[in-house]
């Protein structure tokens, strides 16, 4: 199962009331043409947005905050990890597509294979979801993503998934157009 396909079946969960903090790159523009608009479609932000996410949480603690963040943008910011524990938002809940690449900027293979998510999330004490494995049949996956949206506190869902984007325009709004988008 690819990144985008995720994000595709996570889109037929969703409310629209929940608020969404993607990574940068093709996340981003995946949960643009696949999700709820407008969202908080991260530009620029590597490394930022568990960090965002966390920072969103507490500033609007009535929605359900969901941030969508790929491995390379997880192992660039892990230390938020640790700050989202410690805080411990029940609001937020942080899904990661990890397909072992910088996929938006050619490919080239992150570091996160030696991740054993359950472990370092067990070792923050953050509550997680058994992760999604690449071969993951659709069912299984779907279940999975109930269980995440569904927990009552932080908790973690890791998706191992294939590095197959597909060819999707960019976001036509400008960050300063997302941010006032979430003022209203």
């Amino acid at each position: 199962m690819d990144g985008y396909e995720i994000i595709q079946e996570l889109a037929s969960f969703l409310s629209g009331d929940e608020l969404i903090v993607s990574s940068n790159g093709n996340i981003s523009r995946q949960v643009y043409h696949y999700c709820p608009q407008p969202q908080i479609y991260l530009r620029g932000s590597m490394g930022l947005p568990v960090s965002v996410g966390l920072g969103v949480a507490i500033a609007r603690p009535e929605r359900q905050i969901l941030a969508l963040v790929g491995d390379g943008n997880l192992l660039m910011g892990l230390g938020s990890l640790a700050t989202t524990s410690s805080i411990r938002p029940k609001n937020l809940k942080i899904l990661i597509l990890d397909n072992n690449a910088y996929a938006t900027t050619g490919n080239q293979t992150t570091t996160s294979g030696i991740l054993d998510y359950p472990s370092l999330l067990d070792g923050l004490a953050i509550h997680n979801i058994e992760p999604i494995q690449r071969n993951d049949p659709i069912d299984i996956a779907k279940n999975k993503m109930q269980l995440w949206l569904d927990a009552t506190e932080l908790c973690v869902l890791p998706a191992l998934v294939g590095s197959n984007p597909p060819t999707l325009t960019n976001i036509p709004w400008h960050p300063e157009q997302i941010a006032e988008f979430q003022r209203s």
